[in-house]
């Protein structure tokens, strides 16, 4: 999973050296911000994870007054700040960060944040992409006889070997399937090559694209949930 950055920070020097630690260690950085209104004209044009939020920025609202704003963004935030003290650390966590910072910072003190952040931003978003396609393919019914898949309010016209693959895969989902195990489920006894078997489930991914098959090198195939 690609995760973008923005850096919102009005020292130019220290924009830059984020913006070099995050994109040595292989990150995008959407942009720099000095202001909450820079910030917010990036984050009306990009798809952002997680914000460098500095607290005492350009213009009249500081960092921690934009990230009470920016709650339909569903950010994770990192602070940085010279200000430590108590009450600048509990309005802080009043906006539930993911970490903080404090300056002047190491490359590594920043680097230990990131990738920490990083890690917990990953597995979040994971376990929402699979409950959502959980939830969809608990949706999906596969009716044989007429070769159709029904989805919601969708009704997919399938072909006979597509539904005879389908069924396969659906009565195994989460499990490897073979190339073997599919000539077999569709064809028989036929002799049938495994380009013809790519050409099928290229079709069936075309047409069901709510289901998620995926390869498995030297293997096959497998459906997940």
């Amino acid at each position: 999973m690609n995760l973008t950055f923005l850096i919102v920070e009005d020292e130019p020097i220290t924009s830059r050296f984020i913006r070099e630690i995050i994109e040595d260690q292989g990150f995008e950085v959407a942009g720099t911000a000095k202001s909450a209104d820079e910030a917010r004209s990036l984050l009306a044009r990009h798809r952002i994870d997680i914000v460098i939020m500095d607290i005492n920025i350009q213009g009249s609202t500081d960092g921690i007054q934009l990230v009470r704003g920016l709650s339909e963004y569903n950010l994770a935030v990192i602070y940085i700040s010279a200000y430590s003290d108590p009450q600048t650390l509990q309005e802080a966590a009043g906006t539930h960060p993911y970490g903080f910072v404090v300056k002047p910072f190491r490359e590594t003190d920043l680097i230990a944040v990131l990738l920490m952040v990083v890690s917990r931003v990953r597995k979040e978003r994971e376990g929402i992409d699979k409950s959502q396609r959980q939830e969809q393919f608990s949706e999906c019914r596969l009716d044989e006889e007429a070769c159709r898949l029904y989805w919601r309010s969708q009704i997919i016209e399938l072909s006979k070997n597509e539904t005879g693959a389908l069924k396969l895969f659906l009565n195994k989902p989460d499990s490897p399937i073979t190339m073997e195990e599919l000539r077999h489920a569709v064809w028989g006894d036929k002799s049938i090559g495994d380009s013809a078997i790519r050409e099928l489930i290229n079709r069936l991914r075309n047409k069901a694209e709510i289901l998620s098959i995926e390869n498995i090198y030297g293997t096959g195939y497998i459906l997940r949930r």
